[in-house]
């Protein structure tokens, strides 16, 4: 699976939160900061680690980036990477129109300056980096998730990042990779915790593998099983897309979806009075 750096300038984060989530859409993992860098961390750190792992760094091209010494640093490690190995690393992606740097003159991006360009862009994008563009993913109305991560920043929701981040990834593996993906410890019978101040994630085991996940976001807490919420900001938050579900039932304080692609059940739900808002993921109910 290819892998992309997107490196931008915080004013540009609408546009990439939406390009990060179509690529992830068509199978091609992003690294965002806001999803891979925790409090605390080291952002060199990461930064580097995260150029160094990705297969590409497509750098968002606008007034904003080019004049960002933290772009232009992301950058310059990418090239010098991309010249020591022979082989195109950088992909420039013209987001707002801006001169290019010296440093990438010459080479040709993907033209998302105009609303109308970006399918035609996006496409351009993905066949330049081996990968079948999927019609089907702007059909669903991928938008929705763009609009989701939105109505969760505006109830006060964090975009949460990793390990927290789109959970369903952990079904299905075993119960040691899944504790090294977490960084957490399996208990005696297999079952991993991990939690900060914003949510708490049982992985829960049967055998070796990973069949279910409750995912609790403490700062809805306490919620009352009366009380109406909106389920598309809950999943905004875990940058999981609506339009790629299909809604089998509801009541005020529960939501189940399908989501057929990966066969996972889908539960938004306050389980109980003063609970917080949790969501679970399920192989072993999925279809039920």
């Amino acid at each position: 699976m290819s892998g992309i750096f997107l490196s931008h300038n915080t004013n540009d984060k609408d546009f990439v939160r939406k390009l990060s989530l179509d690529l992830e859409a068509h199978g091609v993992k992003t690294w965002l900061d806001e999803a891979e860098i925790k409090v605390g961390e080291s952002l060199i750190e990461k930064i580097r680690l995260g150029i160094d792992e990705m297969e590409y760094l497509a750098v968002i091209l606008s007034p904003d980036s080019v004049a960002s010494p933290w772009v232009q640093r992301e950058v310059d490690v990418a090239m010098n990477q991309e010249i020591y190995n022979r082989r195109v690393k950088v992909l420039p992606l013209m987001y707002k129109r801006c001169d290019l740097p010296g440093f990438l003159l010459g080479k040709k991006y993907a033209d998302f300056s105009e609303g109308k360009n970006y399918v035609d862009a996006f496409r351009e994008l993905l066949r330049s980096i081996g990968i079948v563009f999927n019609k089907s993913v702007f059909e669903r109305n991928s938008s929705s998730l763009f609009d989701s991560t939105n109505r969760a920043i505006e109830s006060n929701l964090r975009i949460l990042s990793r390990p927290f981040h789109r959970p369903f990834q952990y079904l299905g593996m075993t119960v040691d990779r899944a504790a090294t993906e977490v960084g957490g410890t399996p208990n005696e019978v297999g079952n991993i915790i991990v939690e900060n101040d914003d949510c708490r994630m049982l992985l829960e085991a049967e055998g070796n593998f990973i069949t279910f996940i409750d995912l609790e976001l403490k700062r809805t807490a306490p919620h009352y099983q009366n009380q109406v919420f909106d389920p598309e900001a809950i999943l905004g938050s875990v940058s999981i897309n609506p339009a790629e579900l299909s809604l089998d039932r509801s009541q005020t304080f529960s939501y189940v979806y399908s989501d057929h692609r990966n066969r996972i059940q889908i539960m938004v739900l306050c389980a109980y009075d003063t609970a917080p808002i949790s969501i679970g993921f399920s192989t072993k109910y999925y279809g039920t």
